[in-house]
């Protein structure tokens, strides 16, 4: 080994410049420690540019020696002595050794210790430095430099690297470059031998070469170990992950499944691995896209999902995944799979609680509004009951006054009794109770009885009506007296609600299996919101400060139900307020004309 070899001398010339790569610091130190007492006692000077430790462990060795007694020194002293790290510091720029600064703060040294004609033995361990911050480019530049001075001054210089600066063949380049600049790669000098550049350095490049495939095979050893830990770990992470992890082929077979998935929809092994991935989707199309964006290298996030279980049920599952894709094509799909089961239902039962939170709110308003409107409307009669009363007492011998003021009761009684029985008809028809009595009807022969019905609203606000009646019968089976109830209803509240002096088109039509009736006024009109609602009960659209219009909102809400339990259909349309509406009716078509009757509930 080379631990083993003999020290270094200098060779015949009186000068050298050679390299120690070494792996003890202790025979380093002693080797150096004699290099240099060599030269001290031959009277030279001797300049030593080394790491703290080493500068004291010299100095010490120096001092056993004894070369450091008695003597007088040169300036500053017959022993120089620098740290490696400040005499760097001085000449090195951006990692690169400068060549004034290098001469300013070196070369200085070196001239006046060599000034006196006598051997100058030199130790310096600035490249190790460089090497080991990697910067193996400016260590060689370094060796230059030192060759550069040596060619100016004589001196014998001894570098030194640790062998550890060389541990691969990837350093095995700058370990030539460096042995190339010395005379001597050490210890395999000799020390009575005439210089032997060739052999030495060749050997020191296969000591190098050697330390470098041990460190290669112990490197790879461990790496092995390593890789073979990593995967055993890996294996772990995604068998015993907490979250349920598939891989899918790209024919969208399941390759692999941890156990988290397979807890997760209960099956086993045999039975979800080497099937069909859709086959666990209880959504076709949502696989199906799935796998055409994973294929198109798309990757997912949070993907929404319903998964079939082994007992049946579904679960709710959010999806993250994306592709593996080499040369343009998919090997496989990673999937992490997390249940969103509870979640979902939490949303669920979270809207269905804003849902009911929001109708209940409406209904307390509306609950609100009905009862402001039922007080007002209960009340508006009693002002002239009161007064036709008070009439009464004071005509007891005029009959005219006395017929006037009676009239005026009967008319508010009615008024008041329409409204109490508006308000039964609701409850009985909510509660099931109205039993209707069928029978074969036209509805061009029922149509004017509903009109007579809205006469008054009609009149009172001069508003022109025009029909458009169908050639042929528009049968229905239904209640006579509750489909002429809904169409005067129709036809009344569009009556109430339009202007004076507008126009109300009623358009009857058959088509197909549906009897239909269209009522369009170019009244009010509704705003969308009140559009969807307007068949609610106690709904109602915007009213005049004195309430000409009237009513409870209820008129339309009774039709609603009456149309439903007939098998119909009732809907409004408008383009907003001021643009009129229009109110549709369907009703099954009766095909022929059918005897008798038949009572059925509503």
């Amino acid at each position: 080994m080379i631990t083993d070899t003999p020290p270094v001398r200098e060779d015949a010339s009186g000068a050298t410049h050679f390299v120690r790569f070494y792996q003890d610091d202790e025979a380093l130190l002693a080797e150096v420690a004699e290099f240099l007492d060599r030269g001290l006692r031959g009277g030279g000077p001797a300049i030593v540019i080394a790491t703290h430790d080493h500068l004291c462990a010299l100095r010490r060795r120096l001092a056993g020696l004894g070369s450091l007694d008695g003597r007088r020194g040169w300036f500053p002293g017959e022993l120089v002595m620098l740290e490696a790290a400040d005499a760097l510091a001085q000449f090195m720029i951006d990692d690169w050794p400068d060549e004034r600064r290098f001469d300013d703060a070196i070369g200085t040294v070196v001239r006046r210790a060599a000034a006196a004609g006598k051997p100058v033995h030199a130790f310096g361990e600035m490249v190790a430095l460089l090497c080991a911050q990697g910067l193996y480019d400016a260590a060689v530049r370094l060796e230059q430099l030192w060759n550069a001075l040596r060619e100016e001054c004589r001196f014998s210089l001894c570098c030194a690297y640790p062998w550890e600066l060389f541990p691969t063949g990837e350093q095995a380049a700058a370990f030539g470059r460096i042995c190339a600049e010395h005379d001597h790669a050490c210890p395999h000098h000799h020390e009575d031998a005439a210089p032997r550049r060739n052999a030495s350095l060749q050997q020191a490049l296969l000591e190098q070469e050697n330390r470098a495939l041990r460190g290669e095979v112990a490197r790879a050893r461990e790496a092995e170990y390593t890789l073979r830990q990593r995967e055993r770990e890996l294996a772990d992470f995604v068998e015993n992950a907490a979250e349920g992890l598939h891989r899918v082929g790209p024919d969208g077979v399941i390759l692999w499944a941890n156990r988290a998935e397979l807890a997760l929809l209960g099956y086993r092994w045999e039975e979800y691995i080497g099937h069909h991935i859709a086959r666990f989707h209880a959504d076709q199309p949502v696989i199906g896209d799935i796998l055409r964006r994973l294929q198109a290298g798309e990757t997912l996030h949070d993907q929404p999902a319903r998964l079939r279980c082994r007992d049946g049920s579904i679960r709710h599952v959010v999806i993250n995944s994306n592709a593996c894709i080499e040369n343009g094509a998919l090997r496989y799909t990673r999937c992490f799979t997390r249940d969103a089961t509870e979640r979902r239902l939490l949303e669920e039962a979270h809207r269905h609680s804003e849902t009911l939170v929001a109708e209940l709110s409406h209904a307390n308003r509306a609950k609100d509004e009905f009862l402001a409107m039922l007080a007002h409307e209960l009340r508006n009669p009693l002002a002239p009951i009161s007064a036709a009363a008070q009439l009464l007492t004071l005509a007891i011998d005029d009959p005219e006054r006395i017929r006037h003021a009676a009239a005026v009761i009967a008319r508010q009684v009615g008024h008041m009794k329409g409204l109490i029985d508006d308000l039964l008809d609701v409850a009985r028809v909510t509660r099931g109770l109205v039993v209707l009595v069928r029978s074969p009807l036209d509805l061009r022969d029922v149509l004017p009885e509903a009109l007579e019905q809205a006469a008054p609203s009609m009149h009172a606000r001069r508003h022109e009506l025009v029909l458009d009646l169908p050639s042929e019968p528009a049968m229905i089976d239904g209640d006579r007296k509750r489909i002429i109830q809904v169409l005067a209803n129709i036809v009344d509240n569009a009556a109430r609600f339009t202007p004076d002096g507008g126009r109300i088109n009623i358009r009857l039509s058959v088509a197909g299996d549906d009897v239909g009736l269209s009522v369009t006024d170019n009244g009010i009109g509704l705003d969308a919101g009140l559009a969807t609602r307007i068949f609610d009960l106690f709904a109602q659209g915007h009213r005049t400060p004195d309430r000409t219009q009237g009513g409870l909102g209820i008129g339309l809400a009774l039709a609603r139900r009456l149309v439903e339990s007939h098998g119909g259909t009732i809907s409004a349309r408008s383009d907003g307020p001021g643009q009129g509406s229009t109110f549709t009716l369907r009703l099954p078509r009766l095909a022929a004309r059918l005897p008798g009757a038949s009572g059925t509930p509503a």
